[in-house]
């Protein structure tokens, strides 16, 4: 492999990550308001997108209770949209509970380029973008390593960015930052 392969194929899909949240950044700042007192006030977050860790695959249903003795399960994290919205990026990370650890991720085969760790913080590309109003990004599977009880798995901004959120494909890949919602395995009465 040449180095302009190896260029185009690890150095520009970074850049082009980067550069579609930085694009998102700009529009963001213009957007804060600054009172009288210099505090910043972050701008809205929309309740039109929004995360969603869900256990079945049509996103239904954010909490679940094992069976005795089950091992693993299946998480499958949603993006909804609003009508006439499409992803390019995204940015996101999730807080597992004490007792479960991650060990599979299948993810959108549109996905172009991965920064980050799921566990830390995830920015990710689309080629095409994803088209709502609700998209699967991912289907992961957990291990239960210890008892769990009222489990909560958070979707949180991502640890160096702060960031929750999507880029739309519109012009200049606006950011929007979303809300998000927990799951919960084996809820307590």
């Amino acid at each position: 492999m040449n180095w302009k392969s190896l260029f185009f194929r690890t150095v520009v899909p970074v850049l082009s990550l980067v550069f579609v949240f930085s694009c998102a950044k700009k529009e963001e700042a213009a957007t804060e308001n600054k009172p009288e007192g210099g505090e910043e006030v972050l701008s809205y977050v929309s309740d039109e997108v929004s995360f969603g860790l869900f256990f079945d695959s049509e996103g239904t249903s954010r909490t679940i209770k094992l069976k005795k003795d089950q091992k693993e399960f299946t998480g499958y994290l949603f993006v909804d949209l609003p009508p006439q919205t499409s992803i390019a990026a995204v940015q996101w990370k999730l807080e597992l509970p004490e007792g479960v650890e991650l060990v599979n991720d299948k993810y959108r085969d549109e996905r172009i380029m991965s920064i980050g760790q799921i566990k830390v913080g995830l920015s990710e590309r689309f080629k095409p973008c994803l088209e709502g109003p609700k998209v699967l990004i991912h289907t992961l599977t957990f291990l239960v390593v210890a008892d769990l009880e009222n489990a909560t798995f958070s979707i949180l901004p991502t640890q160096d960015s702060k960031t929750l959120g999507i880029a739309s494909c519109e012009e200049g890949f606006p950011e929007i930052r979303a809300s998000a919602y927990k799951a919960v395995v084996n809820p307590g009465n």
